[in-house]
């Protein structure tokens, strides 16, 4: 086992704020980063990661049910991905909004995850879907986003962080001049 896998990897309970999809992704991707090839090894650090009820399903299994990461993949995902009907999931697509205290990254991530959860037959193309991201946020926020242009997804993905850190420095240094503004 690698030295000290316990802290650079990320834990699922069944109550986070992504779903067991992307946990499954998070734990490939750290594999693959830190070069874990084995097998074996691979499915002991993905068990680990398991916390809660979580670890507690997967302690019900039975022993030696499952050969390969795939499977386990295969056998977690069964049991702890969301499952909704493919047209509420169009239609939570259709309104997905940014909330309040939610930071770009997360409404990003949200998206992401939504707009991927749609079938693929149902599923918008990209292009509309880069028409459809602004819609999340504010009024500023969206005319912002639309005039820079992007040509993918990710791009304006990327364009809402730094626009955001604008739109926040420039609230901060109104806030500012007001209150010099009333001092004086």
């Amino acid at each position: 086992m690698p030295q000290d896998y316990q802290t650079k990897i990320s834990y699922f309970d069944g109550s986070s704020s992504y779903a067991a999809s992307q946990h499954t992704k998070k734990m490939q991707d750290y594999f693959e980063n830190y070069e874990i090839d084995d097998e074996a090894v691979r499915m002991k650090i993905f068990v680990q990661s398991l916390t809660g009820d979580v670890r507690t399903w997967f302690r019900s299994l039975l022993a030696n049910s499952i050969g390969d990461p795939e499977a386990l993949y295969q056998t977690f995902l069964n049991r702890w991905e969301e499952k909704k009907d493919p047209l509420h999931i169009l239609s939570e697509y259709n309104t997905i909004r940014r909330a309040p205290q939610e930071t770009v990254q997360d409404y990003c991530a949200r998206f992401n995850h939504v707009y991927n959860a749609i079938p693929r037959n149902l599923r918008p193309p990209p292009d509309l879907a880069l028409y459809t991201f602004p819609d999340g946020f504010d009024s500023d926020m969206a005319y912002q986003l639309r005039e820079r242009a992007p040509q993918t997804l990710a791009d304006m993905q990327n364009i809402a962080v730094s626009v955001e850190a604008n739109l926040i420095a420039k609230r901060n240094r109104t806030k500012t001049e007001r209150k010099t503004t009333f001092k004086e």
